[in-house]
């Protein structure tokens, strides 16, 4: 009968006791759930910086590709003939003829080759303008060189012996 009646006496506090072990059962529930959620949530806002920061250096990159297709324009035969003349002009070179060889077109870029004859005095002359045909801010290449000097039997007594030379020269643009 004595714990009938420590039961009847406690049952006030026995009935909370079981109430806040509940109240603090579903609490550690909820925690429990919430903290994954912030975690999968972190993880998730990690991934999307990582994301925006590659996406953030394909933007630059795409700024720089746009950079790179203005220096690289299309150009048009008028243009590129009248570089090549004046660079000749400003070597002391002769140019005897230009003749486009062919145009190689890709998704991404066009080609044009030409072969090009002059006539130079002398080897540094004909070096002067080769090299300020590769430095050109457009791009020149030249892929082939090829020199032929004055043969001294046919040439009479004061004759410009001049070399001829044939160059393979190639611009590229975008």
């Amino acid at each position: 009968m004595e714990k009938i009646e420590l039961l009847e006496k406690n049952k006030n506090k026995i009935l909370n006791f079981g109430i806040i072990l509940l109240a603090l059962f579903i609490a550690f529930q909820v925690y429990k759930s919430t903290d994954e959620r912030i975690n999968t949530l972190t993880g998730k806002k990690n991934e999307e910086l990582k994301k925006n920061a590659v996406l953030q250096e394909i933007a630059a990159l795409e700024k720089k590709i746009e950079g790179y297709k203005k220096v690289f324009a299309e150009k048009d035969m008028s243009s590129i003939v009248e570089t090549i003349s004046t660079i000749a002009r400003s070597s002391s070179v002769d140019i005897v003829s230009i003749k486009p060889i062919e145009k190689e077109t890709s998704a991404d870029y066009v080609k044009l080759t030409f072969l090009i004859t002059v006539s130079s005095p002398n080897y540094h002359l004909l070096g002067n303008f080769i090299s300020q045909i590769e430095a050109d801010k457009d791009v020149y290449m030249v892929s082939e060189v090829s020199i032929n000097s004055a043969d001294p039997e046919n040439m009479k007594e004061g004759a410009n012996r001049d070399l001829r030379v044939n160059l393979k020269i190639s611009t590229v643009s975008y």
